[in-house]
């Protein structure tokens, strides 16, 4: 009986990694199809730009300037942007399908109708990185210095699935934990690092990372809060706040 137990739950979980990695590879493979032209990518930036001052709030190349004058502190930022993003979204996929294998669905589903509509808006706004635009006064610090292999979108800095998703990942985690008083405000210190990095390191503007936190909670909204407020109308306890 244990033993048979154990094969459905080994064979659930083959499963599972089989749906998660087709659909990743899924969309990396559109990601790259829908890749616009460079002269609206540019142009789109650009405007970004024009917004961000409208706004005050462009102050990416500042800060990009502030952390790359600190050696230690630019080669963290780029070990956060190369090294933390899918660790962290895989931890966030473990801890979750542990703990709770229905709110487990609930956040996969959010992971890929966010990037569902994230294809459509690197196809209709494709949206170059501040990287590639050196007459603002940014610099390269990853691309310039390593050797890119494969096929990839040079034009989806727009939505920051980097900020969005780790941000998502976090909350996951910490709703996994029924947002433990003490974890949660640990959780958040993740995204925010993240922040820090993709702006450092040339690759995303503040509003890109804005439009993939926004993407990412309107799809949690749908995909997590409604099933759940779901739940709890029909009787179901939701686990107590630690």
């Amino acid at each position: 009986m244990i033993r048979h137990h154990a094969v459905r739950a080994c064979g659930a979980f083959g499963l599972e990694a089989l749906t998660v990695v087709a659909a990743y590879a899924a969309y990396s493979t559109i990601r790259v199809l829908v890749e616009g032209s460079e002269a609206r990518a540019v142009d789109h930036a650009f405007t970004l730009v024009s917004m961000e001052q409208a706004l005050g709030l462009f102050h990416e190349a500042s800060i990009q300037q502030a952390v790359q004058s600190q050696p230690w502190l630019a080669a963290a930022m780029k070990g956060v942007y190369l090294w933390v993003y899918m660790p962290f979204l895989i931890l966030s996929a473990a801890v979750l399908y542990v703990r709770d294998r229905e709110m487990y669905r609930c956040y996969r589903n959010t992971f890929f109708a966010s990037a569902g509509l994230g294809l459509v808006f690197f196809a209709l706004v494709p949206m170059a990185p501040p990287r590639m635009l050196p007459e603002l006064g940014f610099i390269d610090p990853i691309h310039a210095t390593m050797t890119t292999t494969g096929a990839k979108n040079e034009f989806a800095a727009m939505p920051s699935f980097h900020f969005g998703f780790t941000m998502l990942a976090a909350i996951g985690i910490a709703h996994a934990f029924a947002w433990h008083r003490l974890l949660t405000p640990a959780l958040a210190l993740v995204p925010a690092v993240m922040l820090l990095s993709i702006v450092s390191t040339a690759n995303h503007f503040f509003l890109d990372a804005a439009v993939g936190a926004a993407v990412v909670m309107l799809m949690w909204t749908i995909c997590v809060g409604v099933p759940r407020e779901s739940r709890s109308a029909e009787g179901v306890a939701e686990p107590a706040v630690a």
